[in-house]
């Protein structure tokens, strides 16, 4: 998260303000040309940063599947949100970066793709809200003395989640609040996504640790050791 801050919103200059879905395709090429430099360098190192959500949510699901002993419908639907997450803020970027790639390009096909590159990220925000249900949806369930997340957490999770509908609003708005520039549709999801995964991972680590502290059953030790 904190790469993806650096790279993706201060170097490919969307914070403090993004650029206005109102901007005409002049306006895009001039903002391309004047900051070329920095949102090449935060386009590339996003791309890697961004993959970094990957391993991350699979540590999730193999926290996960220990508590699913019937089904693993929610470790899968998590898992998979994950990987597609990383896959649609990927592309979002990737169309930033092709924008970059040629300055003698029309400035209709950069702004193109940097249509491409924001509705990616607004109008598929479903599949990073189905992974975070399916998270909290087990985290509730958990009954343990001591739960893998604490229930504050998971309400905070379906909070955050739902937080990213008003997105779907982006398909008809160039303006306001709703727009991809706007309060409801960036600062509010972006923030809530950025906190959530911090958040989150406290607890990630509070487990891991935890667990390294459980003595291995003997059969255990020796199975590791053979194998």
């Amino acid at each position: 998260m904190l790469g993806l801050v650096v790279f993706f919103g201060i170097f490919g200059h969307i914070l403090p303000t993004p650029p206005s879905p109102a901007l005409d395709a002049a306006g895009i090429a001039t903002r391309i040309t004047d900051n070329l430099g920095d949102m090449r360098l935060g386009w590339v190192v996003s791309l890697v940063v961004m993959g970094l959500y990957l391993p991350w949510s699979a540590q999730i699901s193999t926290q996960m599947s220990r508590l699913e002993h019937h089904s693993r419908t929610m470790t899968y639907l998590q898992l998979i949100g994950g990987a597609l997450t990383v896959f649609v803020v990927s592309f979002g970027i990737l169309c930033f970066a092709i924008a970059t790639f040629r300055l003698e390009r029309n400035p209709e096909l950069m702004q193109m793709l940097t249509d491409f590159g924001w509705l990616s990220f607004e109008l598929q925000w479903v599949l990073t809200t189905m992974q975070m249900l399916a998270m909290a949806i087990v985290g509730l369930a958990d009954k343990r003395e001591a739960p893998l997340f604490p229930r504050w957490a998971c309400f905070l999770t379906i909070w955050c989640g739902l937080s990213f509908a008003p997105a779907s609003l982006t398909e008809y708005l160039k303006s306001g609040p709703f727009a991809w520039d706007g309060m409801l549709s960036f600062y509010v999801p972006w923030a809530a996504w950025v906190v959530w995964c911090g958040v989150i991972s406290v607890y990630m680590i509070k487990d891991v640790r935890r667990r390294m502290t459980v003595p291995v059953p003997s059969n255990a030790t020796g199975y590791l050791a053979r194998t």
